[in-house]
């Protein structure tokens, strides 16, 4: 009995990070509780299945993906703009600055492919690993990485324009003997 209490109790402690998750996939409040709702009915349908001690964050955001997907397939619609969601969705009441550039973000993730989006979502807004994301989107670990680091390229250039990272030297993280060689090549 004490494996379906630990069961519930980490599917109940992961429900506000996958309503997250569903609400950026979906755009739409009801849709997103509706897809966590089905996800975790599925969840606990198929516990049996889950092998305590394995990686649940990566198994049921797994599934709330897969009937995402699922979802779109059968519902052939056209995507809800992020501008339809109420500005409190994303953002919480602050300064005029901040709903500006809570705008800005959501309008460039928009921008952004689907599969570097999803794993932005995942690692900075889910608070995911990149193990944890690897798992859920089944595929590596240096997948996940080149994504997220592509998507966060592609952020700083549609909010901070292409002179800004034009204008900012990025250097590749190195030793320091590595650098001392490179210093005394260029000189």
């Amino acid at each position: 009995m004490a494996d379906v209490d630990d069961f519930q109790k980490m599917l109940v402690d992961a429900l506000p990070r996958l309503r997250a998750y569903a609400i950026t996939l979906t755009r739409d409040r009801s849709q997103a509780e509706d897809l966590v709702q089905q996800s975790a009915m599925q969840a606990l349908r198929a516990r049996i299945q889950f092998q305590m001690g394995t990686n649940f964050t990566g198994w049921i955001y797994r599934i709330l993906r897969n009937n995402y997907i699922s979802s779109k397939r059968r519902s052939n619609r056209a995507p809800v703009c992020m501008d339809d969601m109420p500005e409190d969705t994303f953002s919480r009441s602050g300064d005029q600055e901040d709903k500006v550039l809570t705008r800005e973000v959501v309008k460039a993730m928009d921008k952004l492919q689907h599969s570097q989006r999803e794993v932005l979502i995942m690692i900075c807004a889910g608070g995911m690993s990149y193990e944890e994301a690897a798992e859920a989107l089944q595929c590596s670990v240096g997948t996940v990485k080149s994504r997220l680091w592509r998507a966060r390229r592609q952020m700083e250039e549609l909010i901070m324009g292409k002179s800004a990272s034009e204008q900012v030297e990025v250097r590749p993280a190195i030793g320091r003997r590595e650098q001392a060689q490179i210093e005394h090549r260029a000189q």
